[in-house]
């Protein structure tokens, strides 16, 4: 039996079943599915947190806080497919639950009871730099592996 990317065992006819052609090295299917897997962790906690900080809104900029945060989770959300079909396009896995999420995700959740709408704000600007780093270094790691950023996120 082998273990997939994240050490689960895998049986013969599961592990066939993920196979995918691919001309990349194993180790580089490795490498490239584990930094997307993150970036796909990192997607879905700054979806939570907009769609959080979108729900817990207030103030007198209320509306358009709230429009623009729904409007920016809505994009976020749709980065996911993308990120994971990617990963196993090449042969590799993808987070498969929730706690897999918490897992992999480098951005930081916020549960306060209780967030300014300034400190949302503030907080979500400084995880979409963040995530924007973490995009160039997947493009980085595709590139380092010769798989074409055509054909990665």
């Amino acid at each position: 039996m082998g273990k997939n990317a994240v050490g689960i065992e895998l049986d013969p006819e599961e592990k066939a079943a993920l196979q995918t052609p691919t001309d990349l090295s194993p180790n580089r299917v490795r490498d490239i599915a584990n930094e997307l897997r993150q970036l796909l962790a990192d997607v879905f906690a700054l979806y939570v947190k907009s769609k959080n900080f979108h729900w817990h809104m207030s103030g007198p900029h209320f509306r358009d806080h709230h429009l623009l945060l729904d409007e920016q989770s809505q994009q976020i959300f749709a980065m996911t497919d993308a990120i994971a079909e990617r990963a196993r396009k090449i042969g590799g896995t993808t987070i498969r639950s929730v706690s897999d999420i918490s897992r992999n995700q480098r951005l930081r959740d916020n549960d306060g009871e209780s967030v300014p709408p300034a400190d949302m704000l503030a907080e979500l600007c400084a995880d979409n730099q963040r995530l924007t780093r973490s995009l160039r270094s997947a493009h980085e790691i595709c590139d380092r592996h010769n798989n074409p950023r055509e054909y990665s996120v």
